[in-house]
C-alpha cells in the first residue's frame, strides 16, 4: 500500500459523512427545488436516462428493497414528478415514468452534477481522470465481490 493509505481512509470517511448528511438534508438542496435525498436521487437519474422504466428493474439496479422503491415512487408521484403505471406489453408489470416536472428536475440535476465534475476535474490532467477513475471502480468492485452485489 502507498503512503497516503490513513489520508485515503480519513478521507473516505469524510465522503461519507458528507453523503449521509445530504442524504437528510437533499442533494443540491440550494439549487434544486425539490429536496431529494439518495434514493430518490438515484431513481430520477434512472428515469431521466431510460424514459419508462420497468419497477422490478428499478428493484435491481438500485439494489435496494421493494418496499424502499415503493415508498420513493410514491412520494415522487405525490410531488407530481413520476407516475406509476400499468405496463402496456405487460398488464402485470408497473412501470414508471417522468412527469414534465420530473424532467425539468432532471435536467437541473444533470447541470448541477456536471457543475460539481467541473469544479472537481477542472485542474485533473488526464492521467489522473484515469486514475481516479480505476480508484472508483476499485471501490465498485470490491463492494460488489464482498457484499454479492450483482
Amino acid at each position: 500500500m502507498a503512503n497516503y493509505t490513513r489520508e485515503i481512509a480519513h478521507m473516505l470517511d469524510r465522503l461519507n459523512t458528507k453523503i449521509l448528511a445530504q442524504d437528510k438534508t437533499g442533494y443540491f438542496r440550494k439549487d434544486l427545488k425539490v429536496k431529494l435525498n439518495l434514493v430518490e436521487l438515484l431513481l430520477l437519474k434512472q428515469l431521466g436516462e431510460h424514459g419508462e422504466v420497468k419497477l422490478n428493474h428499478l428493484i435491481n439496479t438500485l439494489e435496494v428493497d421493494r418496499n424502499l422503491i415503493t415508498t420513493t415512487v410514491k412520494r415522487m408521484g405525490t410531488l407530481k414528478l413520476v407516475q406509476k403505471r400499468a405496463d402496456e406489453g405487460d398488464g402485470r408489470s408497473q412501470v414508471i415514468v417522468l412527469l414534465p416536472a420530473g424532467r425539468e428536475l432532471y435536467n437541473a440535476l444533470i447541470d448541477q452534477q456536471n457543475k460539481e465534475l467541473e469544479f472537481i476535474l477542472d485542474d485533473v490532467t488526464i492521467n489522473e481522470e484515469k486514475t481516479i477513475l480505476k480508484f472508483i471502480s476499485k471501490m465498485v468492485q470490491y463492494h460488489t465481490d464482498k457484499f454479492e452485489i450483482k
